[in-house]
């Protein structure tokens, strides 16, 4: 469940069987039952996995094309191993995948906006912290396996059309190189450039662990005999690190690794803002999720919408999730090498608070064009051991049909060809086709 705005006022209740324990912050805190609903509405995800399906889907950030292998361009940046400061990367570096992304920048809730720095800094903590803390090192695994380099190729600006109100959005476009190859689906989800908290709050709780005030994890914080870091209901450390957050503000303090990204009044209001809001508010949770922490005790926590007109997704993002619709093959022809799938699906027509589903024939966008909807063909080829020899997803979409394309992908012999698709990622009880196929000698 996602909601951005209520057109409504009124109250969503969500209940946990346990009190809450764990500590909050969005390193290695909000770890138990509570703590997880709560963070899940306060944080913003990159991508969110499908709710139908074992795939992602964009929230923040948006794969834009992945390809490769490809050489890393000088200009893209690599954090070191133990400081993760950037570092131009070597000449000739070779990543068997890139990964382009467009992010979706908006404000934060202590009202200051994202930049590009905010994008960048978890790549850093990711390195610098990896070794000082092993819960910071288990989520960070496969992020330091498989990060290559990361470029901001441009930052572009987009205008949000509200009649008499314009919103100017800045989009950075984000490349991603990757040691290693994932499919297609899954590479975006492996390294996104994305952060749910703003740089400078990632460097408040850097400092706090650095001087013994606390530590990320419960593990870290039993064996240094300290605190587990809270953010909002500590308040002897909320006070400490107020007064980190004012030296810090006085000194508009940038961390080494962002030099150059961030400048001096920048950093200075950035530290201000962070400061405002824990007066107003009594904790140092800033996010960029639509929901803000309000008021919380023992036994309930009260999140508030968070009202902004540079949220990325707004009402109706995510309407097309709530009544999960199917696809099924209609037809099959086979075109030399091709297969070429003519697909029914189920419509939804809604009129005021009732709806139909029908099924019809689906008409297909070319690849390429802009699509409401997004449908997949899941195959598997078996041989006639039933062996799995081959397996893939596909997406595009040649004269309104669904193409499956196995050139070069099998020997001579007899198979079938498993289909099923999935519509906006519904693979639940997904209808399978199954197709004799054969390559000749």
């Amino acid at each position: 469940m996602k909601l951005k705005d209520f057109p409504w006022n009124g109250w969503l209740r969500v209940a946990a069987a346990a009190r809450p324990a764990a500590a909050w912050n969005p390193i290695a805190g909000f770890s138990d039952e509570t703590g997880g609903l709560v963070w899940s509405a306060l944080g913003d995800a990159a991508v969110l996995p499908e709710p139908y399906g074992g795939g992602w889907l964009a929230n923040r950030v948006r794969a834009l094309e992945v390809s490769g292998p490809v050489e890393v361009p000088r200009d893209a940046l690599a954090p070191e191993p133990s400081t993760g400061a950037l570092r131009s990367v070597a000449p000739g570096l070779v990543a068997r995948q890139r990964v382009t992304y467009r992010v979706a920048l908006s404000k934060f809730h202590d009202e200051t906006k994202m930049t590009v720095a905010d994008v960048v800094y978890p790549y850093v903590f990711a390195r610098r912290w990896s070794a000082k803390d092993q819960q910071v090192d288990r989520a960070t695994a496969l992020l330091r396996e498989w990060l290559a380099a990361v470029r901001v190729v441009k930052v572009e600006t987009e205008v949000r059309d509200f009649g008499d109100l314009h919103v100017f959005l800045e989009t950075p476009v984000v490349e991603v190189y990757l040691r290693h190859a994932a499919e297609p689906a899954e590479a975006p989800a492996i390294a996104p450039p994305w952060s749910p908290v703003p740089w400078q709050l990632l460097v408040l709780m850097e400092e706090a662990v650095t001087r013994g005030l606390a530590a990320f994890s419960e593990d870290e914080a039993r064996r240094r005999g300290v605190t587990w870091l809270d953010l909002a209901r500590d308040r002897k450390l909320g006070d400490a690190l107020g007064g980190i957050a004012e030296s810090f503000e006085r000194r508009a303090y940038v961390p080494e690794p962002l030099r150059g990204l961030v400048s001096v009044e920048q950093a200075r209001q950035r530290w201000a803002a962070l400061r405002r809001f824990r007066r107003q508010h009594g904790h140092w949770l800033v996010t960029s999720g639509p929901y803000r922490l309000q008021k919380w005790s023992g036994d309930s926590t009260v999140l508030a919408v968070f009202r902004d007109l540079s949220y990325p997704n707004v009402v109706g993002s995510f309407d097309r999730y709530a009544l999960p619709l199917r696809a099924w093959v209609a037809g099959v022809e086979r075109r030399g090498d091709r297969l070429e799938l003519q697909v029914e699906a189920q419509t939804l027509t809604k009129f005021a608070r009732s709806y139909k589903i029908v099924r019809e024939p689906l008409r297909l966008e070319p690849t390429g064009e802009k699509a409401r909807d997004t449908l997949a063909a899941h195959w598997t080829v078996v041989s006639a051991v039933d062996e799995v020899v081959a397996t893939g997803r596909a997406q595009e979409v040649q004269g309104g049909r669904l193409i499956v394309d196995l050139k070069g992908k099998l020997p001579p012999g007899a198979y079938r060809v498993l289909l099923a698709l999935a519509l906006n990622g519904n693979s639940m009880n997904a209808e399978v086709k199954v197709i004799p196929y054969r390559v000749a000698e």
